[in-house]
Protein backbone atom coordinates (compact mmCIF):
# COMPACT_ATOMS: atom_id res chain seq x y z
CA UNK A 1 0.00 0.00 0.00
CA UNK A 2 1.12 3.09 -1.30
CA UNK A 3 0.90 6.63 0.29
CA UNK A 4 0.79 10.13 -1.63
CA UNK A 5 3.91 11.88 -1.86
CA UNK A 6 3.96 15.67 -2.46
CA UNK A 7 7.05 16.86 -3.77
CA UNK A 8 8.10 20.47 -3.49
CA UNK A 9 10.59 21.68 -6.26
CA UNK A 10 12.00 25.25 -5.51
CA UNK A 11 13.49 25.43 -9.06
CA UNK A 12 13.05 28.97 -10.62
CA UNK A 13 12.88 27.81 -13.78
CA UNK A 14 10.70 25.53 -13.38
CA UNK A 15 8.30 27.84 -11.00
CA UNK A 16 8.40 30.28 -13.74
CA UNK A 17 7.10 27.67 -16.60
CA UNK A 18 4.03 26.43 -13.67
CA UNK A 19 3.46 30.25 -13.74
CA UNK A 20 3.56 30.58 -17.86
CA UNK A 21 1.23 27.70 -18.48
CA UNK A 22 -1.46 28.70 -15.68
CA UNK A 23 -1.55 32.18 -17.39
CA UNK A 24 -1.68 30.44 -21.12
CA UNK A 25 -5.67 29.74 -21.07
CA UNK A 26 -5.55 33.69 -20.51
CA UNK A 27 -4.30 35.07 -23.25
CA UNK A 28 -4.31 32.39 -26.33
CA UNK A 29 -8.24 33.54 -26.94
CA UNK A 30 -6.86 37.68 -27.43
CA UNK A 31 -6.09 38.98 -31.02
CA UNK A 32 -2.96 41.41 -31.12
CA UNK A 33 -3.59 45.24 -31.29
CA UNK A 34 -1.30 46.53 -34.29
CA UNK A 35 0.70 43.82 -36.22
CA UNK A 36 4.21 46.05 -37.35
CA UNK A 37 5.44 44.93 -40.51
CA UNK A 38 9.01 44.35 -41.32
CA UNK A 39 9.74 47.67 -42.45
CA UNK A 40 8.35 49.18 -39.88
CA UNK A 41 9.75 47.17 -37.27
CA UNK A 42 13.08 48.37 -38.98
CA UNK A 43 11.97 51.75 -39.00
CA UNK A 44 10.71 52.01 -34.98
CA UNK A 45 14.15 50.14 -34.55
CA UNK A 46 16.28 53.45 -35.62
CA UNK A 47 15.67 55.01 -32.38
CA UNK A 48 13.00 58.19 -32.27
CA UNK A 49 14.69 61.03 -31.49
CA UNK A 50 13.52 61.58 -28.04
CA UNK A 51 13.05 64.60 -25.31
CA UNK A 52 13.73 63.79 -21.78
CA UNK A 53 10.75 64.91 -20.78
CA UNK A 54 8.49 63.08 -22.97
CA UNK A 55 9.54 59.55 -22.68
CA UNK A 56 7.04 57.33 -21.03
CA UNK A 57 8.21 55.84 -18.00
CA UNK A 58 7.84 52.69 -18.64
CA UNK A 59 9.61 52.35 -21.68
CA UNK A 60 12.88 53.37 -19.83
CA UNK A 61 14.80 51.07 -17.65
CA UNK A 62 15.14 51.98 -13.71
CA UNK A 63 18.94 53.09 -13.71
CA UNK A 64 18.81 54.62 -17.46
CA UNK A 65 18.57 58.24 -18.27
CA UNK A 66 16.82 59.55 -21.60
CA UNK A 67 18.69 60.49 -23.97
CA UNK A 68 17.99 63.89 -26.66
CA UNK A 69 19.34 62.39 -30.33
CA UNK A 70 19.69 64.71 -32.87
CA UNK A 71 18.30 63.74 -36.56
CA UNK A 72 22.19 62.27 -37.32
CA UNK A 73 22.16 60.01 -34.54
CA UNK A 74 24.40 62.61 -32.75
CA UNK A 75 23.90 62.47 -28.76
CA UNK A 76 24.76 66.16 -27.85
CA UNK A 77 25.07 66.56 -23.92
CA UNK A 78 21.66 67.35 -22.21
CA UNK A 79 20.70 70.55 -20.69
CA UNK A 80 18.06 72.04 -18.74
CA UNK A 81 17.74 74.76 -22.00
CA UNK A 82 17.10 72.07 -24.23
CA UNK A 83 14.10 70.75 -23.20
CA UNK A 84 11.90 72.58 -25.94
CA UNK A 85 14.89 73.01 -28.35
CA UNK A 86 13.91 72.42 -32.06
CA UNK A 87 17.69 73.10 -33.49
CA UNK A 88 20.52 72.28 -31.64
CA UNK A 89 24.17 74.25 -32.28
CA UNK A 90 25.28 71.78 -35.25
CA UNK A 91 22.46 72.75 -36.96
CA UNK A 92 20.59 69.21 -36.32
CA UNK A 93 16.28 69.41 -36.14
CA UNK A 94 15.55 67.98 -32.09
CA UNK A 95 12.27 66.26 -32.76
CA UNK A 96 9.69 63.09 -31.17
CA UNK A 97 8.75 60.61 -33.27
CA UNK A 98 5.60 59.26 -32.47
CA UNK A 99 3.85 55.95 -33.13
CA UNK A 100 0.65 55.52 -34.17
CA UNK A 101 -2.40 56.42 -32.20
CA UNK A 102 0.51 58.40 -29.98
CA UNK A 103 -1.60 59.70 -26.53
CA UNK A 104 0.19 62.87 -26.96
CA UNK A 105 -1.04 63.90 -30.52
CA UNK A 106 -4.27 62.66 -29.60
CA UNK A 107 -4.50 65.37 -26.71
CA UNK A 108 -3.24 67.83 -28.84
CA UNK A 109 -4.95 67.67 -31.79
CA UNK A 110 -8.30 66.97 -29.78
CA UNK A 111 -7.91 70.37 -28.26
CA UNK A 112 -7.23 72.28 -31.28
CA UNK A 113 -10.43 71.06 -32.85
CA UNK A 114 -12.45 71.94 -30.19
CA UNK A 115 -13.47 75.85 -30.97
CA UNK A 116 -14.35 76.08 -26.71
CA UNK A 117 -11.04 74.70 -25.94
CA UNK A 118 -8.99 76.66 -29.05
CA UNK A 119 -10.65 80.06 -28.43
CA UNK A 120 -9.70 79.78 -24.23
CA UNK A 121 -5.97 78.79 -25.29
CA UNK A 122 -5.92 81.22 -28.10
CA UNK A 123 -4.56 79.23 -30.61
CA UNK A 124 -4.64 78.01 -33.98
CA UNK A 125 -4.02 75.28 -36.70
CA UNK A 126 -2.48 75.90 -39.50
CA UNK A 127 -1.75 73.55 -42.34
CA UNK A 128 1.17 73.69 -44.79
CA UNK A 129 4.66 74.89 -45.24
CA UNK A 130 3.97 78.06 -46.96
CA UNK A 131 1.02 79.56 -44.41
CA UNK A 132 3.10 78.32 -41.16
CA UNK A 133 6.19 80.31 -43.13
CA UNK A 134 4.24 83.60 -43.21
CA UNK A 135 3.19 82.84 -39.59
CA UNK A 136 6.52 82.49 -38.64
CA UNK A 137 8.11 85.09 -40.40
CA UNK A 138 5.21 87.51 -38.51
CA UNK A 139 6.84 86.32 -35.09
CA UNK A 140 3.90 84.50 -34.15
CA UNK A 141 4.10 81.79 -30.87
CA UNK A 142 4.60 78.71 -32.27
CA UNK A 143 3.64 75.99 -30.15
CA UNK A 144 4.25 72.36 -31.99
CA UNK A 145 5.12 71.66 -35.66
CA UNK A 146 3.63 68.09 -36.62
CA UNK A 147 5.45 66.76 -39.79
CA UNK A 148 5.77 63.22 -41.49
CA UNK A 149 8.54 64.32 -44.19
CA UNK A 150 11.72 66.40 -43.66
CA UNK A 151 11.53 68.44 -46.50
CA UNK A 152 8.44 69.62 -45.27
CA UNK A 153 10.77 71.33 -41.71
CA UNK A 154 13.53 71.91 -43.71
CA UNK A 155 11.90 74.49 -45.63
CA UNK A 156 10.97 75.93 -42.39
CA UNK A 157 14.53 76.06 -41.11
CA UNK A 158 15.50 79.60 -42.08
CA UNK A 159 12.05 81.15 -39.94
CA UNK A 160 12.21 78.25 -37.18
CA UNK A 161 12.83 79.08 -33.70
CA UNK A 162 15.67 77.53 -32.21
CA UNK A 163 13.68 77.16 -28.46
CA UNK A 164 10.27 77.07 -27.35
CA UNK A 165 8.71 74.55 -29.51
CA UNK A 166 8.13 70.90 -29.70
CA UNK A 167 8.39 68.97 -33.20
CA UNK A 168 6.60 65.63 -33.42
CA UNK A 169 7.68 63.47 -36.38
CA UNK A 170 4.20 60.82 -37.10
CA UNK A 171 3.47 58.50 -39.68
CA UNK A 172 1.07 60.41 -42.80
CA UNK A 173 -1.60 58.39 -42.24
CA UNK A 174 -2.11 60.01 -38.69
CA UNK A 175 -2.06 63.54 -39.98
CA UNK A 176 -4.52 62.58 -43.08
CA UNK A 177 -6.48 62.00 -40.49
CA UNK A 178 -6.70 64.99 -38.27
CA UNK A 179 -6.54 66.90 -41.38
CA UNK A 180 -9.01 69.77 -42.71
CA UNK A 181 -8.08 68.93 -46.34
CA UNK A 182 -8.93 66.43 -48.28
CA UNK A 183 -4.86 65.71 -49.00
CA UNK A 184 -2.81 67.09 -46.13
CA UNK A 185 0.46 68.98 -46.99
CA UNK A 186 1.75 66.34 -44.47
CA UNK A 187 2.90 69.15 -42.09
CA UNK A 188 0.84 71.28 -39.23
CA UNK A 189 1.88 74.17 -37.14
CA UNK A 190 -0.03 75.38 -34.08
CA UNK A 191 0.37 78.88 -32.77
CA UNK A 192 -0.86 81.55 -30.65
CA UNK A 193 -3.80 83.81 -31.79
CA UNK A 194 -1.41 86.84 -33.16
CA UNK A 195 -2.35 90.18 -32.05
CA UNK A 196 -3.87 90.99 -35.44
CA UNK A 197 -5.20 94.69 -34.23
CA UNK A 198 -1.67 96.52 -34.01
CA UNK A 199 -0.48 94.89 -37.11
CA UNK A 200 1.75 98.54 -38.82
CA UNK A 201 -0.10 99.12 -42.49
CA UNK A 202 2.34 98.51 -45.09
CA UNK A 203 4.50 101.45 -46.32
CA UNK A 204 3.09 101.13 -49.97
CA UNK A 205 -0.73 101.34 -48.43
CA UNK A 206 -3.43 103.33 -49.51
CA UNK A 207 -5.85 105.48 -47.20
CA UNK A 208 -8.39 103.03 -47.15
CA UNK A 209 -10.46 101.21 -44.48
CA UNK A 210 -12.41 98.52 -45.69
CA UNK A 211 -15.18 97.49 -43.65
CA UNK A 212 -17.12 93.66 -43.83
CA UNK A 213 -20.87 93.91 -42.68
CA UNK A 214 -22.30 90.07 -42.07
CA UNK A 215 -20.30 88.49 -44.34
CA UNK A 216 -20.63 84.91 -42.87
CA UNK A 217 -18.66 82.90 -46.04
CA UNK A 218 -15.55 82.01 -45.03
CA UNK A 219 -14.03 81.90 -47.96
CA UNK A 220 -15.48 84.96 -48.97
CA UNK A 221 -14.07 86.60 -46.17
CA UNK A 222 -10.23 84.90 -46.73
CA UNK A 223 -10.87 86.23 -50.42
CA UNK A 224 -11.54 90.06 -49.42
CA UNK A 225 -8.56 89.80 -46.72
CA UNK A 226 -6.23 88.33 -49.56
CA UNK A 227 -7.59 91.20 -51.66
CA UNK A 228 -7.19 93.71 -48.92
CA UNK A 229 -3.55 92.65 -48.38
CA UNK A 230 -2.86 92.70 -51.97
CA UNK A 231 -4.06 96.37 -52.67
CA UNK A 232 -2.35 97.70 -49.28
CA UNK A 233 -5.40 98.86 -47.30
CA UNK A 234 -4.45 100.19 -44.20
CA UNK A 235 -7.01 98.22 -42.02
CA UNK A 236 -10.04 96.04 -42.21
CA UNK A 237 -13.03 95.87 -39.77
CA UNK A 238 -15.11 93.13 -39.30
CA UNK A 239 -18.70 93.49 -37.50
CA UNK A 240 -20.22 90.63 -35.56
CA UNK A 241 -22.19 89.25 -38.04
CA UNK A 242 -19.16 88.15 -39.95
CA UNK A 243 -17.62 84.88 -39.71
CA UNK A 244 -14.95 84.03 -36.79
CA UNK A 245 -11.57 85.48 -38.57
CA UNK A 246 -9.35 82.40 -37.44
CA UNK A 247 -11.77 79.78 -39.57
CA UNK A 248 -9.50 77.16 -41.06
CA UNK A 249 -11.40 78.21 -44.26
CA UNK A 250 -10.74 81.74 -43.70
CA UNK A 251 -6.91 81.23 -43.25
CA UNK A 252 -6.31 78.86 -46.01
CA UNK A 253 -8.25 81.46 -48.20
CA UNK A 254 -6.55 84.38 -47.07
CA UNK A 255 -3.08 83.03 -47.75
CA UNK A 256 -1.26 84.99 -45.03
CA UNK A 257 -2.93 88.23 -44.88
CA UNK A 258 -3.70 87.46 -41.34
CA UNK A 259 -0.33 87.95 -40.41
CA UNK A 260 0.48 91.43 -42.34
CA UNK A 261 -3.01 93.19 -41.96
CA UNK A 262 -4.44 95.23 -39.62
CA UNK A 263 -7.59 93.66 -38.14
CA UNK A 264 -10.60 95.14 -36.18
CA UNK A 265 -12.53 91.92 -34.72
CA UNK A 266 -16.07 92.83 -33.76
CA UNK A 267 -16.21 96.40 -35.02
CA UNK A 268 -19.03 98.42 -32.99
CA UNK A 269 -20.93 100.79 -34.94
CA UNK A 270 -21.07 102.82 -31.62
CA UNK A 271 -17.43 103.35 -31.71
CA UNK A 272 -16.93 104.16 -35.01
CA UNK A 273 -15.44 107.39 -34.76
CA UNK A 274 -12.17 105.44 -33.18
CA UNK A 275 -11.77 104.11 -36.17
CA UNK A 276 -12.88 106.21 -39.35
CA UNK A 277 -11.14 109.58 -39.77
CA UNK A 278 -13.93 112.53 -39.21
CA UNK A 279 -13.29 113.42 -42.82
CA UNK A 280 -13.31 110.45 -44.46
CA UNK A 281 -15.46 109.38 -47.41
CA UNK A 282 -17.44 106.59 -46.94
CA UNK A 283 -19.06 104.28 -49.46
CA UNK A 284 -21.30 101.46 -49.69
CA UNK A 285 -21.32 98.34 -52.08
CA UNK A 286 -24.74 98.34 -53.31
CA UNK A 287 -25.90 95.15 -53.97
CA UNK A 288 -29.53 95.57 -53.55
CA UNK A 289 -29.88 93.67 -50.40
CA UNK A 290 -30.72 94.46 -46.95
CA UNK A 291 -30.38 92.59 -43.67
CA UNK A 292 -33.58 92.86 -42.71
CA UNK A 293 -32.65 90.47 -39.89
CA UNK A 294 -30.61 92.90 -38.54
CA UNK A 295 -33.58 96.22 -38.41
CA UNK A 296 -34.45 97.47 -34.76
CA UNK A 297 -37.96 97.06 -33.86
CA UNK A 298 -37.85 100.83 -33.18
CA UNK A 299 -36.94 101.76 -36.50
CA UNK A 300 -39.40 101.20 -38.91
CA UNK A 301 -38.70 99.51 -42.59
CA UNK A 302 -40.20 102.30 -44.56
CA UNK A 303 -37.61 104.63 -42.68
CA UNK A 304 -34.69 102.88 -43.83
CA UNK A 305 -35.84 102.39 -47.54
CA UNK A 306 -36.35 106.11 -47.28
CA UNK A 307 -32.66 106.46 -45.58
CA UNK A 308 -31.34 104.30 -48.58
CA UNK A 309 -33.20 106.35 -51.33
CA UNK A 310 -31.31 109.27 -49.75
CA UNK A 311 -28.09 108.19 -50.39
CA UNK A 312 -26.30 109.06 -54.04
CA UNK A 313 -25.78 106.17 -56.38
CA UNK A 314 -23.04 106.36 -58.78
CA UNK A 315 -21.16 104.06 -61.25
CA UNK A 316 -17.92 103.26 -59.26
CA UNK A 317 -15.87 104.53 -61.73
CA UNK A 318 -16.92 107.89 -61.80
CA UNK A 319 -16.00 108.09 -58.00
CA UNK A 320 -13.16 110.68 -57.42
CA UNK A 321 -11.58 108.94 -54.25
CA UNK A 322 -7.70 110.54 -54.79
CA UNK A 323 -8.66 113.52 -53.24
CA UNK A 324 -10.32 112.23 -49.64
CA UNK A 325 -7.55 112.38 -47.37
CA UNK A 326 -9.37 109.00 -46.41
CA UNK A 327 -11.64 106.23 -48.18
CA UNK A 328 -14.34 103.74 -46.06
CA UNK A 329 -15.72 100.92 -48.22
CA UNK A 330 -18.62 98.81 -46.38
CA UNK A 331 -19.48 95.47 -48.40
CA UNK A 332 -21.81 93.06 -47.17
CA UNK A 333 -22.43 89.68 -47.62
CA UNK A 334 -24.79 87.92 -51.12
CA UNK A 335 -26.86 86.57 -48.58
CA UNK A 336 -27.55 88.85 -45.58
CA UNK A 337 -26.64 92.09 -47.24
CA UNK A 338 -25.54 95.33 -45.39
CA UNK A 339 -27.09 95.99 -42.32
CA UNK A 340 -29.18 98.91 -40.93
CA UNK A 341 -26.19 100.47 -39.40
CA UNK A 342 -24.17 100.36 -42.72
CA UNK A 343 -26.96 102.32 -44.20
CA UNK A 344 -27.17 104.89 -41.21
CA UNK A 345 -23.33 105.68 -41.11
CA UNK A 346 -23.25 106.47 -44.76
CA UNK A 347 -26.28 108.43 -44.68
CA UNK A 348 -24.61 110.56 -41.37
CA UNK A 349 -21.51 110.77 -43.17
CA UNK A 350 -22.96 112.10 -46.56
CA UNK A 351 -21.26 108.79 -48.45
CA UNK A 352 -22.59 107.10 -51.66
CA UNK A 353 -23.91 104.28 -52.93
CA UNK A 354 -21.32 102.39 -55.35
CA UNK A 355 -22.72 100.63 -58.38
CA UNK A 356 -20.98 98.09 -60.39
CA UNK A 357 -22.96 97.93 -64.17
CA UNK A 358 -23.69 94.36 -65.10
CA UNK A 359 -25.27 93.03 -68.03
CA UNK A 360 -26.38 89.62 -69.47
CA UNK A 361 -29.12 89.58 -66.55
CA UNK A 362 -26.30 89.21 -63.75
CA UNK A 363 -28.02 90.53 -60.54
CA UNK A 364 -24.94 90.42 -58.55
CA UNK A 365 -21.67 89.72 -58.01
CA UNK A 366 -19.71 87.68 -55.60
CA UNK A 367 -18.75 90.10 -52.49
CA UNK A 368 -14.35 89.16 -52.99
CA UNK A 369 -14.71 90.19 -56.97
CA UNK A 370 -16.61 93.21 -56.44
CA UNK A 371 -14.45 94.43 -53.75
CA UNK A 372 -11.68 93.53 -56.00
CA UNK A 373 -12.79 95.84 -58.75
CA UNK A 374 -13.86 98.98 -56.17
CA UNK A 375 -10.45 98.32 -53.93
CA UNK A 376 -7.93 98.37 -57.47
CA UNK A 377 -9.82 101.16 -59.18
CA UNK A 378 -9.53 102.99 -55.56
CA UNK A 379 -5.66 102.04 -55.97
CA UNK A 380 -5.38 103.40 -59.36
CA UNK A 381 -6.40 106.91 -58.79
CA UNK A 382 -4.00 106.86 -56.37
CA UNK A 383 -1.40 105.95 -58.63
CA UNK A 384 -2.40 108.25 -60.91
CA UNK A 385 -2.45 111.05 -58.38
CA UNK A 386 1.03 110.99 -57.70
Amino acid sequence: MFNRITLFIFSKNVKNANNNTRLLSRWVSRKPVRVISSEDYNEEEDGPIIKPQEQEKPLLPRNSKPLTISKRSQAPKITLDMLETTIDEAGNFIYTKMKDQDTRVTSILTQIKSQNVRDKKDLILLEGKRLIKDALDANCKLEYILFSRFKEVEYLRPSLPKVGANLYKMPYKEIQMWSNLTTSPGIMGIFKVPDVENHMPARDSIPLTVICDNVREADNLGAIMRTCHGVGCKEILLTKGCVNVWDSKVLRSACGAHFKLRIQKQFDWNCYGDFIPPNSNVFVADNRVISLNTIDEKYDEMVLRNVINSIPVIPYYSANFSQAEHNVLIVGGETEGVSEQSYKLVSQMKGTRLNIPLGNDVDSLNVGTALGILVFEIKRQFMLSK
